[in-house]
């Protein structure tokens, strides 16, 4: 373990010790919503001077909020994050038809239906442009991202605690993004090999069961206190509240391509809402800890996770925008909760 490595564990330790809370982010999936908490983590980077990373002693992240989370803790020089939260928001900006990128020599009536309807190598091509070969071990703060094993059909944790034990727990972030970010239907399952050359698994995105990761986030951290009493100053991110009500007397006898444009958004959406009610109960009896949930209301967008048109990202990040400044306040609050 370097010491860059450690310093995250030294932080935890120091922050109990001091009775300070530990910080921990969590982020959503939802495709190319990811500019909207890309959005509310630029506003925190920008009142702070610091890198996500340095805010935070614990983060995770579901499908695009793997893409954040993961990228805002790469190392840069002198182990400060190499990324800011602008860059991502850069990303989703411009490079959406790079990740979402269907192949035309084929049908197009065939994409999603008898195979993936995204062509991944434009996609696998612009990790490796922006993360080259930095491993989960290397992360400047601690992490935790969430993928589906195909063969076991079990939930696997990717944290940076794991990959610093064992070079058999440790990937490549690219890797690891691809994994995580692999939704079905929308893009080819991902293999993922460890420090050692060898196979862990073949995996997909875990947004269908697990959009909002913030009880990940919470047990990572807990695990990291090492049964120690703690406080817990947990930040909570969505991707845009878009799902519309179901109308029940036809969703009753709906087959499965009804379904299937519904059921992303319906699943997370019920989840997200059980996961906010469990953090929060967990934290109740505790009156140093806060939890911190941040979302937007997209329902008159009509705006689909793979929906790369430069106009409607740019009006998810004029909502992301509204709902920042008018929630400033608070914002700014929390931010200095997180600088102490």
């Amino acid at each position: 373990m370097t010491a860059g490595q450690d310093a995250t564990i030294s932080n935890i330790q120091k922050r109990l010790d001091a009775g300070k809370p530990i910080r921990v982010l969590s982020i959503d999936g939802g495709g190319m919503r990811g500019v909207v908490p890309a959005t509310f983590l630029d506003a925190m980077e920008t009142l702070s001077g610091l890198g996500i990373a340095e805010l935070f002693d614990v983060v995770t992240g579901t499908s695009t909020g793997a893409i954040l989370t993961v990228g805002l803790t790469v190392a840069g020089e002198n182990n400060k994050p190499k990324y800011k939260s602008t860059d991502f928001i850069k990303l989703y900006q411009d490079m959406g038809g790079v990740i979402f990128h269907k192949d035309r020599s084929m049908l197009e009536v065939l994409d999603g239906i008898t195979r993936p309807s995204y062509d991944p190598v434009g996609y696998e091509n612009l990790l490796k442009e922006y993360f080259a070969d930095a491993k989960l071990s290397d992360a400047v703060t601690e992490l935790a991202v969430p993928s589906i094993e195909l063969e076991d059909m079990n939930m696997h944790i990717f944290t940076r605690a794991n990959a610093r034990k064992s070079s058999s727990h440790d990937v490549e972030v690219r890797e690891l993004i691809r994994a995580a970010t692999a939704a079905p239907t929308y893009f080819p399952a991902a293999n993922v090999n460890n420090a050692d050359g060898k196979t862990m698994g073949t995996f997909v995105d875990a947004g269908l069961s697990t959009n909002n990761p913030a009880i990940i986030a919470l047990a990572e951290a807990k695990a990291l206190v090492a049964g120690q009493a703690a406080d817990y100053l947990i930040v909570s991110l969505g991707t845009g509240a878009i799902t519309k009500p179901i109308d029940a007397m036809k969703a009753k006898n709906w087959g499965e391509v009804e379904w299937i444009t519904s059921i992303f958004d319906l699943q997370g959406d019920a989840q997200s809402s059980y996961t906010e009610t469990a953090v929060s109960t967990f934290l109740e009896d505790n009156d140093n800890s806060a939890y911190h949930r941040f979302q937007v209301d997209l329902h008159k967008l009509p705006f689909q996770l793979d929906d790369t048109k430069p106009e409607h990202i740019e009006e998810l990040r004029e909502a992301a925008v509204k709902s920042v400044n008018d929630q400033l306040d608070i914002i700014k609050q929390l931010t200095q909760n997180l600088m102490e």
